[in-house]
C-alpha cells in the first residue's frame, strides 16, 4: 500500500525542482545558441557558446571537488538556485542590444554556480532521502533532469523561432525560484555530518583521493567509470553525428535533424526513467555485484550494436529506430553508474567522486567530439567504419573493467590479493 512520508515528499519536491530548473537553463541556451548564430552567421561562435556546457564543470573541478562542508546541502540547494536566478536578470538588458559576449560571459559564471549546485544535489540525496532507499530514489532525482532537458530540448526546437528571447530569460530566472521554493520545503531525513570550514586542496591531492576511493573498492572503480566512458563514446560523438548523418547518409533535409534531437530526448527520457522503476523494483545495488557486471557487458553490447545499426542501414525508419534504441540503452548504464556511484563512494567523497568523474566525461566527450569532426574529414564520410572504431575501443574499455572485477572476485574467494 502506497503511504505518504517525509522521505517521498522530499523526493517529490526535489525531482520536480530538478526538473523545472534544468528545463529552463537547457531552453534558454538552444533560444541563444539559435540567436547567436542568427546574428553572426559563424558555426564557431555558436559551438563556441555551447561548449558553455561542457567548461563549467571543468573549472569547477580544477577549483575544488569537495562540496560536503560550509552549509547543510539542502540549504545550499536552494540559495544556490536563487544566486542563478539574480544571475539570470541582467541577460533580459543584454539581450535586447543583443550584446551576446557579456551574455556568454555571465552564463558561463552562473555555470559554475549551476554545476557546483548539480554537485550538490548529489551530495543532498544522502539527507532528503532514506538511507535505505537513497540509491533509487537518487536515481529519480537524477531523471528529473534528464526529463528537464529533453522537455526543454523539444519545446526549444520548435518554439525557439516564435517567443521572444526576454521572455525565454525571464522564464529561466522564474524557474530557478520556484526550483528554490520548492526545496525550501523539503526537511532533511538523515543526519547529516559536514564541517563549518574546510581547506581546499590541490588538484593533484584530490585526483590522489580519488585514485584512493576507486582503488579500494572495485565497484566504486566500475561505476565511477561508466558515467564518462558512456558520456564520451555515444554522447560526444552521435551529437557531431546528428546534424551530418542524416542529410549525408539518408539524403533527408533539416526536418530529420530536428526530429533526431526530439528523439533523442525521448530516448534519455525513457533511458533513465527505466533504470529508475528497475532500481527501485530489482534493488540492484542491494545484490551480489556480479548482477551489475552482467547488466553493464549486455546492454553495453546492445547499445554498440544498435549504434553501428544505425549508420550501416541506409532505411531512414530502421535507422531512426535503431538510433532510439541505442540511446535508451546507453542513458540506462550511464544511470547505473551514477547509481552505483551514490551507493558506493565514501562518506564525505560523493560530491567529488561524482564531481570529478562527471569533469572526465565532460572533458573527453569535449575532445572526442572535436576528433568525431576530423575522422570524419579523413574517413570520406564513412560513417560505418567510425562507428565500428569508436564501439571496438568503448567495448574493450568495458571488458576490461568486467573482467577485471571478475578476476579480483576469484582472488578474493581464493584469500589472495589481486
Amino acid at each position: 500500500m502506497f503511504e505518504i512520508n517525509r522521505g517521498r515528499i522530499n523526493l517529490l519536491l526535489s525531482t520536480t525542482a530538478f526538473t523545472v530548473s534544468s528545463a529552463g537553463s537547457v531552453l534558454l541556451h538552444i533560444v541563444l545558441a539559435m540567436a547567436i548564430y542568427a546574428k553572426t552567421g559563424s558555426g564557431l561562435m555558436t559551438s563556441l557558446f555551447i561548449s558553455l556546457q561542457w567548461l563549467p564543470a571543468l573549472l569547477v573541478v580544477l577549483y575544488r571537488s569537495d562540496w560536503e562542508h560550509g552549509m547543510n546541502p539542502r540549504v545550499r540547494w536552494y540559495v544556490l538556485d536563487l544566486v542563478s536566478a539574480v544571475l539570470t536578470l541582467p541577460i533580459l538588458f543584454l539581450v535586447v542590444g543583443e550584446h551576446y559576449l557579456p551574455v556568454v560571459l555571465l552564463l558561463l559564471v552562473r555555470g559554475l554556480v549551476d554545476h557546483v549546485n548539480r554537485i550538490n544535489k548529489t551530495v543532498a540525496a544522502r539527507a532528503l532521502f532514506p538511507k535505505e532507499k537513497v540509491t533509487h530514489y537518487a536515481s529519480f532525482l537524477q531523471t528529473g533532469y534528464h526529463f528537464g532537458i529533453g522537455l526543454a530540448a523539444i519545446v526549444g526546437i520548435f518554439l525557439a523561432s516564435r517567443v521572444d528571447i526576454r521572455l525565454v530569460v525571464l522564464i529561466d530566472a522564474l524557474t530557478f525560484v520556484l526550483s528554490a521554493a520548492l526545496v525550501y520545503f523539503t526537511r532533511c531525513v538523515e543526519q547529516v555530518d559536514y564541517q563549518s570550514t574546510a581547506p581546499r586542496k590541490s588538484l593533484a591531492s584530490r585526483i590522489a583521493e580519488y585514485r584512493d576511493a576507486l582503488a579500494g573498492d572495485r565497484r566504486l572503480l566500475v561505476c565511477a567509470m561508466l558515467m564518462p566512458l558512456t558520456a564520451t563514446f555515444f554522447q560526444g560523438s552521435y551529437s557531431v553525428l546528428q546534424p551530418i548523418f542524416p542529410v549525408q547518409k539518408l539524403g533527408l533535409g533539416a526536418a530529420a535533424v530536428s526530429a533526431s534531437y526530439v528523439l533523442a530526448s525521448l530516448a534519455i527520457i525513457a533511458g533513465s526513467s527505466s533504470f529508475s522503476f528497475f532500481c527501485k523494483k530489482y534493488r540492484l545495488f542491494e545484490r551480489a555485484f556480479v548482477h551489475t557486471r552482467v547488466l553493464v557487458a549486455a546492454l553495453s553490447l546492445l547499445a554498440a550494436a544498435f549504434y553501428l545499426a544505425s549508420v550501416w542501414t541506409a532505411d531512414p525508419i530502421v535507422s531512426a529506430v535503431a538510433f532510439t534504441l541505442m540511446i535508451v540503452l546507453f542513458e540506462f548504464v550511464w544511470m547505473m553508474g551514477y547509481g552505483g556511484t551514490v551507493a558506493y563512494a565514501p562518506k564525505g567523497q560523493l560530491g567529488s567522486v561524482f564531481g570529478i568523474s562527471f569533469a572526465i566525461g565532460c572533458f573527453l566527450a569535449s575532445l572526442l567530439a572535436a576528433g568525431v569532426g576530423m575522422l570524419l574529414d579523413y574517413l570520406g564520410n564513412d560513417f560505418v567504419q567510425l562507428v565500428g572504431l569508436l564501439m571496438a575501443l568503448f567495448l574493450s574499455v568495458v571488458a576490461f573493467a568486467v573482467m577485471g572485477e571478475k578476476r579480483e572476485t576469484a582472488a578474493y574467494s581464493d584469500g589472495t590479493s589481486s
